[in-house]
């Protein structure tokens, strides 16, 4: 947060020649959301695995609910299928720090997120294959290895796709194609 204040909030104020600092672009807030269909049934998996989200994140999230049944899947209205968080303020700049610095190095092949990811009000939404990549993850269970999926999505605000790639820039993010 306090690279934001100081370097980026200067540095786009400058780049677009606002007229106001209400205009410049900032993230309102980051959703993090993870499907566990495979083990949802499995109380000990989910119940490391929601431990490991809120070290992860230092916040409690939410387990998501079935609005049906549906038959084929083995899903009764009202179960838990997915977990979800929605991070602002600190434990958004902590969480977007630590994802950057220290979880992105550790994925083997790593080449960068794509430019296309981008909706139309700037927002930006990648994914990552495997949890296991923070730090905070605990490995003492070695019997409940499972690899689950984080879809995260940081929503910006008074943005448009350039505004939000040039803010990730000054945040090092890493892109393909740059």
């Amino acid at each position: 947060m306090k690279i934001y204040k100081e370097k980026i909030f200067w540095d786009l104020y400058y780049h677009y020649n606002f007229n106001n600092i209400m205009q410049i672009p900032y993230i309102s807030k980051i959703n993090l959301n993870s499907c566990c269909g495979k083990f949802f049934f499995d109380k000990k998996k989910i119940n490391f695995f929601f431990i490991n989200i809120n070290n992860i994140c230092n916040q409690k999230p939410i387990f998501a609910k079935c609005k049906k049944s549906i038959s084929e899947f083995k899903i009764k209205k009202n179960d838990n299928i997915a977990i979800k968080l929605t991070l602002r303020k600190k434990n958004m700049y902590n969480f977007l720090y630590k994802t950057l610095n220290l979880s992105l190095p550790l994925i083997k092949s790593f080449e960068g997120f794509s430019l296309k990811s981008f909706d139309d009000l700037g927002n930006y939404n990648f994914g990552i294959k495997d949890y296991s990549i923070f730090p905070e993850i605990d490995s003492s269970f070695n019997d409940l290895n499972f690899n689950v999926g984080l879809n995260i999505s940081i929503v910006f605000k008074n943005s448009n796709i350039e505004k939000s790639f040039n803010f990730l820039n000054y945040l090092n993010f890493p892109f393909k194609d740059v």
